[in-house]
Order: C-alpha cells, then sequence, then structure tokens
C-alpha cells in the first residue's frame, strides 16, 4: 500500500513524464544505443514477438531490463525485471534517483499508477527491445537514442479477444483496467505519422512472419502490409470500445 502523499508524487509524475529529460551524463551515453519499442494492447503478443526476434538473431537483438514496482509474475523473465515494493519504503529510491534525473526513462502505469523504469545498464545489446506504454514514447523520443524504431503491434481480432479472455476472463480484477490500456493504446497508433513508426502484424499462429516484418524494417526495408495493420487496429479498437462498455471497473 501507499500512502496518499506517495500516490500525489506518482500523478505528478506520470504529469511530466514526457518531458522528463535524464541527466547529461546520461544523455551523453544514448546517442551509442539503438532500441526498438513495441506498442499494443495487451495479449496482442508483444512478449512473444521479442522473445523470438532475439532467437531469430541473438547476436544483435536483445531485451532491456528494467525495473517495476509491480509484483513479480510467475510468467516474468528474471534476467529481464528487477523489483521495487509498492510502497512508500519501496518507491523511495526511485524517487531520489528520479530527483537526480540519473534513469534513463521511467513510466508510470496511469491505471494502477505501478513504475516501470530502466538505466543505462538495462540496455547493453546492439539493438535493445522493450514493450513500452504507449504514453512513454513521446518521451522516448526525446532522449537522443542511437537509432530508435517504434512498432505499434497488431493481430487478428477475434484471435486477440480469445486470447484476452484466456488471461482476463469476466470478473478478473484487471480486465477493465487492461481494456483501457487496449483502447488508449490503439487509439495512439492510430494517430502516428512520424518516421520512426511502423505497424507490424502479428499472425495467429505464425510469429515468423512477425519477426521477419520487423528485422526487415530494423534492416532499412520499407514497412509492408501498412494498411491492413491499420484496419486490424480499428477492429481491435472497436472491440475493445465494446469489451469495455460491457465491464465495470474493479472495487
Amino acid at each position: 500500500m501507499i500512502s496518499e502523499e506517495t500516490a500525489q508524487k506518482l500523478q505528478q509524475l506520470l504529469a511530466s513524464q514526457p518531458t522528463y529529460k535524464p541527466n547529461q551524463a546520461v544523455q551523453a551515453a544514448l546517442k551509442d544505443i539503438n532500441v526498438s519499442c513495441f506498442v499494443g494492447a495487451t495479449c496482442v503478443g508483444k512478449t512473444t514477438l521479442m522473445d523470438a526476434l532475439v532467437a531469430y538473431r541473438p547476436q544483435y537483438y536483445g531485451k532491456t531490463r528494467n525495473f517495476t514496482s509491480r509484483p513479480p509474475r510467475a510468467d516474468d523473465d528474471p534476467k529481464r525485471y528487477y523489483y521495487y515494493e509498492h510502497s512508500d519504503a519501496g518507491l523511495a529510491p526511485v524517487f531520489a534517483r528520479i530527483a537526480q534525473h540519473e534513469n534513463l526513462q521511467h513510466n508510470i502505469n496511469p491505471y494502477n499508477l505501478t513504475v516501470y523504469g530502466s538505466e543505462l545498464a538495462d540496455y547493453p545489446h546492439p539493438m535493445n527491445v522493450g514493450d513500452i506504454f504507449s504514453s512513454s514514447i513521446d518521451g522516448f523520443r526525446q532522449l537522443g537514442f542511437g537509432t530508435l524504431h517504434v512498432f505499434s503491434v497488431v493481430t487478428d481480432p477475434d484471435a486477440w479477444r480469445t486470447r484476452l479472455e484466456q488471461r482476463f476472463p469476466s470478473g478478473h480484477p484487471q480486465l477493465h483496467a487492461r481494456l483501457e490500456e487496449a483502447v488508449a493504446s490503439l487509439t495512439w497508433s492510430l494517430t502516428q505519422t512520424a518516421q520512426d513508426h511502423a505497424w507490424v502484424i502479428n499472425p495467429p499462429n505464425d510469429i515468423q512472419a512477425a519477426v521477419t516484418a520487423v528485422d526487415a524494417i530494423i534492416r532499412g526495408e520499407n514497412a509492408s502490409n501498412q494498411a491492413e495493420a491499420q484496419n486490424l487496429a480499428t477492429a481491435c479498437l472497436e472491440q475493445a470500445k465494446k469489451l469495455l462498455n460491457d465491464t465495470t471497473p474493479y472495487v
């Protein structure tokens, strides 16, 4: 549990998140770091895609490490996450690093105020891959990475709904928040026009197709199937909005 004071501090950090910049020493090192960010609704297959990408070219791709204040999950990769307790005392060192601008970045989950973030040492690969909240991408774009790619991941809307219902069945305490997150993420992706952004389709039962598409873009080839991906995203957004209207926030 966190106090009202800590909750207010997290809300302030969330509001200022897009304009956060690390200190000069950290910024100077960023020009040598390359990052590919994956944005998308929960259960769209971002983690599966990143794992497959690393397996495809392990000498080049590697997942970023992140700290988080959310509780560990059974399927967490221990090489990827390190944890701070989501409490006043547990978050104190995180707040101290943010105050000194020592973190590379931080992300506050707007739905439950859990904290994610990373430091320079968490980006050791030639191409670092990570899943990022859509609300954090503007901040990433200001950091000055050597290379930055932003991928919006989509899949077939019926396949997405099936995965969602399997992981977050009706009545699940996280379902409403996850649907809110999905609506926000898809809405954000559908507004993107920046050159660093591309869509990638993660077809059901064909992860290699998504891997090949991502790798081709990172190698400098033109993105393909962008209109099809946007149509899938629009359909997923309609699905997410309908499901959201049929659920109530968990109390």
